[in-house]
């Protein structure tokens, strides 16, 4: 998977053509695992629709309508493992990053791509990829598991 027109060639039930995505090609590969799930659960009778993919405090973000989104076991932890990877992988070209501040600006990025516009994106403090579920338990992107292990809630939402 190169470019986007070769992501929504791929599949066109899930990715109309004119489709725009907002983030850089890095993450291609994290969209494609997650698309493979969806369109493999994903019924005939089923609706689905795309309506974002974006970059948001320096990972991806992707915003999906339709009865897969609350129904979908596989689709949701898919979901949950494209966003959590991101915070892992350089958005520009794929290779490992880290979740870094630049002025500001939160980006994941390797060390190839760190230095955008004469600026040096530098790892973040809180670089673990925390969320709450929809059924309320806490879990972490466990890097070396490739998985969302559970987990105390963080200090911040005690």
């Amino acid at each position: 998977m190169k470019t986007w027109t070769d992501l929504k060639a791929k599949y066109p039930r899930l990715l109309p053509t004119t489709f725009m995505f907002e983030c850089h090609e890095g993450w291609l590969t994290l969209l494609d695992r997650y698309f493979d799930v969806v369109d493999r659960e994903l019924s005939p009778t089923e609706t689905y629709e795309l309506r974002q993919v974006k970059e948001k405090l320096g990972s991806l973000r992707i915003y999906d309508h339709g009865v897969v989104t609350s129904s979908s076991v596989p689709i949701r932890n898919a979901h949950a493992l494209a966003e959590a990877r991101s915070f892992y992988t350089c958005e520009y070209c794929g290779k490992r990053g880290v979740w870094s501040n630049r002025r500001g600006y939160l980006t994941t990025v390797c060390e190839d791509h760190a230095v955008r516009d004469g600026y040096r994106a530098e790892p973040y403090e809180d670089s673990d990829y925390t969320y709450r579920d929809t059924d309320g338990i806490w879990r972490r992107y466990d890097l070396d598991l490739d998985a969302m292990i559970e987990v105390e809630a963080p200090k911040w939402a005690r």
